[in-house]
């Protein structure tokens, strides 16, 4: 099969690399409006910059899923470099917001990493892998799903008590502490109870690391977004093709009560007073395009103090601190399989006849 695959490509590399230089060749854009080619110096100022990761991973057997999920915070200067670290390994019913859930505790590990760092090393930039303004986007499991006076018990009883956790900034999952309570209050609904306080710490978490302001960039290495453009091709293969030198475009800015069409259950007014800047940069010549995300309103000049700063602390265009923590975090899958024989799991998967 893999072999008539291999002659189709040959085939049609030709006629597929045609349609990509007309659709590129047929756009009309001219993206040197927003583009500014500038070299991009370094910042040597003694600053404590800080980064994140982390990763999730599962396997499926027949009545449960088991799964690992990590994160680690990198804390950088001159002094040198330390960490802040969190992992959790263990089982949960299969069902259909399982991903969710997992992207959930994942989420909430990396943010409050963040929020350790920022209280106990003073950091002066904290970079976070991905998109800030993605999290506020993304509809939550079971956000229309749970009756309205549910949502509210819940709110009432148990949001007081991530309130007061989320002070003592204790990387940890502090819904999981109430799963007792939640199973004993809501019988009915206690699956969908307990993943609505596991959203409510999440947001809880976001809320309280945007809350630094100033401190916080988001950086993506990818993105479908076309603000700048309103193309099908997103902004960021247009910035890339055009222009393979130092430099970043002009920022623009997006309203969170323009961009987020849901509701938010708790902390409203917070996050719709939001204003994301949003820009993209390469550092490097010839190296990759970056996205970049900033949890308020900045100028030109703000943005070019922060490139300075990232770039003195990147490799490859890169910065050093997320290139380190993946690679630190990231979960494969025979990492899975170790930690599965470890454990002694003795049902099926269902793919042992594969």
């Amino acid at each position: 099969m893999l072999d008539s695959l291999y002659e189709k490509a040959l085939k049609k590399k030709d006629e597929i690399n045609e349609r990509i230089e007309n659709e590129f060749g047929d756009m009309k854009i001219d993206p040197s409006k927003w583009w500014k080619t500038s070299p991009i110096n370094e910042n040597d100022q003694d600053l404590t910059i800080s980064g994140g990761d982390g990763s999730i991973n599962q396997k499926k057997f027949l009545s449960f899923i088991y799964y690992a999920v990590d994160a680690e915070c990198l804390i950088y200067n001159r002094q040198g470099l330390k960490k802040i670290e969190i992992s959790e390994t263990d089982i949960i019913p299969p069902h259909r917001y399982v991903r969710d859930r997992l992207r959930n505790y994942m989420g909430i590990f990396e943010i409050k990493n963040a929020l350790k760092a920022f209280q106990q090393f003073n950091v002066d930039l904290f970079l976070f892998d991905g998109s800030i303004l993605g999290n506020l986007i993304r509809p939550f499991p079971l956000e229309n799903e749970l009756q309205g006076e549910i949502k509210e018990e819940i709110k009432a009883k148990y949001y007081p008590k991530l309130e007061k956790a989320i002070m003592n900034v204790e990387v940890e999952i502090t819904s999981s502490a109430m799963l007792n309570l939640i199973e004993k209050d809501f019988q009915d609904n206690k699956m969908e109870s307990m993943i609505y306080l596991e959203n409510l710490e999440n947001l809880l978490a976001i809320s309280k690391f945007l809350g630094q302001k100033e401190r916080v960039v988001g950086i993506s290495k990818t993105s479908t977004r076309s603000d700048y453009f309103g193309h099908e091709i997103p902004d960021m293969a247009i910035f890339d093709r055009f222009n393979k030198q130092q430099g970043y475009s002009k920022p623009k800015y997006l309203s969170v009560s323009k961009e987020v069409k849901r509701d938010f259950p708790i902390l409203k007014d917070f996050f719709r007073n939001l204003t994301f800047t949003i820009f993209y940069a390469r550092l490097e010549d010839y190296k990759n395009i970056l996205k970049f995300e900033l949890p308020y309103q900045a100028s030109e000049d703000d943005i070019i103090k922060i490139l300075e700063i990232i770039k003195s602390n990147s490799t490859e265009g890169y910065p050093y601190l997320l290139k380190k923590a993946h690679k630190d975090v990231i979960i494969r899958k025979i990492d899975l399989e170790r930690l599965s024989k470890i454990i002694g799991f003795l049902e099926k998967s269902g793919r042992e006849m594969l």
